[in-house]
């Protein structure tokens, strides 16, 4: 073999597994209802200050919210290769990716990785039980690393706990 020709290496699946696309959590009538009214409410005040686009714009949000909390998402199938990861058909390369962590959300452990040159810059894969197995094919190419929480991650937080929009 010629040093000088590059080393080709053909793609190998290192983790694959079947999941939900998406954390899902069935939501009660109240749930709805205390939404509807808030949204109603900033939306009289909307329409008192003449804003019709952004009365349009939340209709639109609350609509697509209410679609997303409703319809349970689909099975699909993730893969962490040697070019990188694999989801919904499309390729996103180690090159791409900056850095991966682990969170939870509503009893669903997630893989989240921030892939900043692409739509949507941030990945979020539902892991099942290999865990192990996704952390050690991901630690080999990208840096493991929590990102340190923003202002409006701790408004968010703030809100959902002082404002919850359904009991506990």
């Amino acid at each position: 073999m010629d040093p000088a020709q590059p080393q080709i290496e053909q793609e190998k699946e290192l983790v694959v597994w079947k999941a939900m696309e998406r954390p899902f959590k069935v939501r009660d009538r109240q749930f709805f209802t205390t939404a509807m009214v808030i949204a109603m409410l900033v939306g009289v005040i909307l329409l008192f200050a003449r804003e019709w686009m952004l009365v349009a714009t939340l209709a639109a949000g609350v609509f697509a919210y209410y679609v997303w909390s409703t319809v349970p998402p689909q099975e699909v199938e993730y893969k962490i290769t040697t070019r990188g990861v694999r989801m919904h058909g499309k390729l996103y390369t180690w090159a791409e990716m900056v850095r991966w962590w682990v969170e939870e959300k509503w009893g669903y452990k997630l893989l989240a990785v921030d892939v900043p040159g692409s739509f949507p810059k941030r990945l979020y894969l539902v892991m099942t039980d290999n865990e192990n197995q996704i952390k050690e094919a991901m630690g080999k190419y990208v840096l493991m690393e929590k990102p340190a929480e923003t202002t409006m991650d701790r408004a968010g937080k703030w809100l959902t706990e002082k404002f919850p929009l359904e009991a506990k």
